[in-house]
């Protein structure tokens, strides 16, 4: 029977409309930390440099230097962040798809083959409600999916190619790739390192100058950045870094990491069955060959992506924000197994009946695998919904109400560094230390440290009942200066049912009575 590809098409469409469906229902989801990089972004497309307060020294607050040079230039275009990075992440999904396409058309001589491992992976990718809320976060988490994908990719068709023009587009893309997260550095050294043992491995003939586009075009450019960055801000890593390793607790990754893994490990044990397949035909024995190295290249890389979050405090991690580039290049793999083990079935089974029956119970399988996993994050698609509404009449309501006041110089001190600061322009003091070297170096910031900030407001986060206010170590200072200065506590704005924030306001300042006013406003709406 010839090979009919409308069943696959059938399932791509669809998944096309489900995704189509859960990208609108979260659509006004933003974090909160990608209006950090917003705030970089407008400060260096205004000539005041990569500064968290105008006039204040440098720091790096932000993980995502590419990201942050891109949202100067759509300041520059005087076009919306919130919306292009939306739409930039949404082109990165189309590059993702494009880039599966590529890879089973590589693997796969036969068309259905191709068909069956382009549409697996496309459904898994699109159906995971992960992939809707990374694609409307407005931060670089699916862009960073794209590009680690096409370094993955390119890297292996170099190990196919040893002498090929492909080490140029590796070079390139594992440029982009590290600039635009900082463990992207580790990722696309590891990669180096595995093409250089692959060829001498394999006594593959390899020119020397072969690898000079890894040169000129990756270990040059990185060097010069990473001068740049210890020179701008005398640091080699960022802030958050700082933040998260030295002061984190690594617990809550220790957790995380455990849930990711009983996510995957139906994935990784399709995988692992293919691997051990028998090959009888010679085009077969090719594909296995391809499919190893791809493997290769592509654990290697999941290995060093995650290795680095082992360490940290997974801080913000909305959506398996972390590990979600890890599951889409192991949707591909899952792709080529399923296809690999689909045709084992065809070459084997001799009866049709069985065939079919077998068939049938791998399909049942796959069915499955998508619904079990992808019900689990259905919650974080409600969570990331009911986010985007509580942040609009929260942080962002309050940002807004502190516009006006702007040119006075003053300065509000909050552990939400994100949009109260990039909507109200005031000098931002973060609690947290992830914009604040003394506070990231030192963990929670002295009183003493406090009081020579004098922040004119302090918002702090309690969770619970807001007349109970509980704050965490952080914060205490705050909490302790606001109480020995005598500052007004004024109405609590509700975050949600169980998040509250509470401004205290200095009575002194000259504009008390308007702030007050505005912010009590804004209490109003919020619990209303």
């Amino acid at each position: 029977m010839a090979f009919n590809p409308k069943f696959y098409i059938i399932g791509i469409v669809v998944s096309i409309i489900i995704f189509s469906l859960m990208f609108i229902y979260v659509w006004n989801f933003t974090v909160d930390d990608a209006f950090i990089s917003f705030n970089y972004g407008l400060h260096l497309a205004n000539g005041f440099g990569l500064v968290w307060n105008i006039g204040q020294p440098p720091t790096e607050g932000y993980t995502n230097f590419l990201w942050v040079l891109i949202i100067a230039c759509l300041f520059l275009l005087k076009l919306d962040p919130v919306i292009s990075t939306k739409l930039i992440s949404l082109f990165s999904v189309v590059g993702i798809i494009i880039l599966f396409w590529f890879i089973s058309n590589d693997i796969f001589e036969n068309q259905e083959n191709r068909y069956i491992t382009f549409s697996v992976s496309t459904i898994f990718f699109l159906i995971n409600p992960l992939t809707a809320i990374h694609t409307v976060s407005g931060l670089e988490t699916m862009t960073y999916a794209f590009l680690l994908l096409g370094v993955v990719y390119v890297a292996w068709k170099t190990i196919l190619s040893p002498n090929s023009k492909f080490i140029w587009l590796f070079a390139f893309l594992a440029l982009l790739l590290s600039l635009l997260r900082p463990e992207g550095i580790l990722i696309s050294l590891g990669l180096i390192l595995s093409i250089i043992y692959v060829f001498y491995r394999n006594n593959k003939s390899i020119k020397i100058n072969s690898l000079l586009p890894v040169l000129i075009l990756y270990l040059l450019p990185i060097l010069i950045y990473m001068i740049f960055t210890f020179s701008y801000f005398h640091e080699l890593l960022p802030l958050s870094f700082l933040v998260k390793t030295i002061h984190g607790n690594s617990f809550s990754t220790i957790s995380e990491l455990l849930f990711a893994l009983t996510y995957i490990a139906s994935f990784m044990l399709i995988i692992l069955i293919s691997l051990f397949t028998r090959y009888q035909r010679t085009e077969s024995q090719n594909i296995k060959q391809n499919y190893k190295y791809f493997l290769f290249t592509l654990i290697l890389a999941v290995i060093l992506a995650d290795i680095v979050y082992m360490f940290t405090e997974l801080i913000m991690n909305y959506g398996q924000r972390f590990f979600y580039p890890s599951f889409v290049l192991l949707y591909i793999a899952f792709g080529i197994a399923i296809s690999i083990i689909l045709n084992e079935i065809n070459n084997n089974v001799n009866k049709k009946l069985l065939k079919n029956t077998t068939r049938m119970i791998l399909y049942s399988f796959i069915v499955l695998l998508l619904l079990i996993p992808d019900s689990s994050f259905l919650t974080d698609l409600n969570n990331a919904h009911d986010y985007g509404n509580s942040l609009n009449q929260a942080n962002i309501a309050l940002g807004k109400a502190l516009t006006p006041f702007s040119k006075d110089d003053y300065t509000v001190a909050s552990s939400d560094a994100g949009a109260i600061t990039y909507f109200s322009r005031w000098n931002q003091l973060d609690m947290d230390g992830l914009n604040d070297k003394f506070i990231a170096e030192h963990g929670a910031a002295p009183i003493t440290y406090v009081e020579t900030k004098n922040p004119e407001l302090v918002i702090l986060a309690t969770y619970g009942n807001p007349s109970d206010i509980v704050v965490g170590s952080y914060d205490q200072p705050f909490y302790n200066f606001v109480l020995e200065k005598n500052y007004i506590k004024l109405d609590p704005i509700k975050f949600n049912d169980f998040y509250y924030l509470i401004p205290f306001l200095n009575p002194n300042i000259k504009d008390f009575n308007s702030i007050k006013n505005s912010l009590e406003n804004v209490s109003k709406e919020s619990n209303s």
